[in-house]
């Protein structure tokens, strides 16, 4: 009795001993993740991007370059408008100065006295 019961505790211990399967490393190497983060994020949610970003996406969007072109386009012309008008007012000067200086030419020479040719007798 005391071989079958040192036989009995024997084949149990042998059979219940711990096997490592196969399947395990296959397990293992499938379970490799990613290095990256794939969760889908809103990219314009609040707090999704950052203010850099936001301004550099709002700058590059055609609304915002055709604001832009108008504005860079009606500084042009009040810039044109304001050279025209400085050109006016410098012609006009110029006018008035050449008026001034023929008026006081003709002055001048209606105030200065008359002198009669001397005759020798």
């Amino acid at each position: 009795m005391r071989t079958t019961s040192f036989l009995l505790i024997l084949l149990l211990v042998i059979s219940c001993g711990k096997k490592i399967p196969k399947q395990s490393f296959a397990a293992e190497e499938s379970n490799i993740g990613t290095p990256y983060d794939t969760t889908a994020i809103d990219s314009f949610s609040q707090g999704a991007t950052s203010v850099d970003i936001a301004r550099k996406i709002k700058m590059s969007s055609l609304r915002y370059q055709d604001s832009l072109n108008k504005i860079k386009l009606k500084t042009e012309e009040e810039n044109l408008l304001n050279k025209a008008k400085t050109e006016k007012l410098t012609e006009e000067n110029k006018a008035a100065e050449k008026a001034k200086a023929a008026l006081d030419k003709a002055k001048e020479k209606s105030v200065s006295p008359k002198t009669e040719p001397t005759v020798n007798p």
